[in-house]
């Protein structure tokens, strides 16, 4: 299945709706589009990933929410009941992607066994589950681009259903590959039991996504310690130790960031976007920006327009996403 516009099952009729359930969860299923409001109802998933730009998309997973925006993806375990939301007040593009069932499984069967075993066994291998870990996922080098990749062909329409299958392939590699390299991660912590290495980053990548989707309010140090049920003590080292910085400058980073995008791609003032991420002075904003990108606030919003301009006069015809970047 694949949708061009952001479904609302609150709302459609009954036949969109049957016919959408009757897709999702038993296909390969790839949902594109931009809304300002958007309800995807609570329900039993497949394995599934998903992003957003230009905004945040919520997603309401295991009794907690956690926005999907510009800066993360996140990967979703089968059979996992999970529902998300837009609320915007500039259209916020999402991308989800729901594999069929038994794909992954088979996928990681051959990743797991070597050329010569995969020759011997021809098509016989078994199916091999894996967890993913449900937290958001910075963008990178290797899930990243083929996300994007993916989308710019929905976006200029290609319907190739052996393309996406093909496509989705190499993403469950690159995910593998990130699985793998955030288990390396987790062992190279210095603690002595595998199973605290891998509890203490589940609980700091907990209160991660907690500054990811609360960054524009009052968060301090003791309500980031309860949400990875740590005292501030044992939370702050940690933390420090998993990010290499610490929270206070991981979420100053963030609200950074969003300001940043902010001012490239809208017009609010700068008290709007300083007040719209969580700064509590105009000044603490052109201070971070400056420092973080070298620029002004005025010669990012000019950078912003002149893109938008430039867009605007390309010829919307061909594919030209790479996977070179993320």
């Amino acid at each position: 299945m694949l949708l061009r516009s952001l479904p609302s099952l609150t709302s459609c009729d009954a036949g969109f709706r049957d016919w959408f359930h009757s897709k999702w969860g038993h296909e390969n299923c790839v949902v594109w589009g931009r809304a300002l409001r958007a309800d995807f109802v609570p329900q039993v998933h497949c394995l599934s990933i998903r992003a957003a730009w230009g905004g945040t998309e919520h997603c309401h997973v295991g009794g907690r929410t956690v926005g999907v925006d510009d800066d993360s993806f996140l990967i979703l375990n089968q059979g996992r009941i999970y529902s998300t939301s837009i609320r915007a007040e500039y259209p916020v593009e999402s991308l989800a992607i729901c594999f069929r069932p038994g794909l992954a499984e088979a996928a990681y069967a051959a990743m797991s066994v070597s050329l010569a075993k995969a020759l011997a066994d021809g098509a016989g291998l078994p199916q091999r589950t894996i967890e993913f870990g449900e937290n958001l996922q910075a963008h990178d080098r290797l899930v990243s681009p083929v996300l994007r990749f993916i989308k710019a062909h929905v976006a200029q329409g290609l319907d190739d259903e052996t393309w996406y299958e093909e496509q989705l392939q190499f993403l469950l590699e690159r995910m593998r590959q990130l699985r793998d390299r955030t288990l390396l991660q987790i062992e190279e912590l210095q603690f002595i039991r595998g199973a605290t290495r891998r509890e203490i980053y589940r609980r700091i990548a907990v209160a991660t996504d907690f500054i990811h989707t609360n960054y524009a309010q009052d968060i301090d140090l003791d309500s980031l310690a309860n949400v990875a049920c740590l005292s501030k003590y044992h939370f702050l080292r940690l933390f420090t130790l998993v990010h290499g910085v610490t929270p206070y400058a991981f979420l100053q980073n963030k609200r950074t960031s969003v300001a940043t995008r902010l001012l490239r791609t809208t017009r609010l003032t700068m008290s709007q976007v300083a007040s719209s991420v969580g700064f509590a002075r105009r000044s603490t904003v052109v201070r971070r920006i400056r420092s973080r990108t070298g620029c002004t606030p005025l010669q990012l919003r000019v950078q912003g327009e002149d893109a938008r301009s430039k867009q605007a006069r390309t010829p919307r015809h061909g594919i030209e996403a790479t996977v070179d970047g993320p």
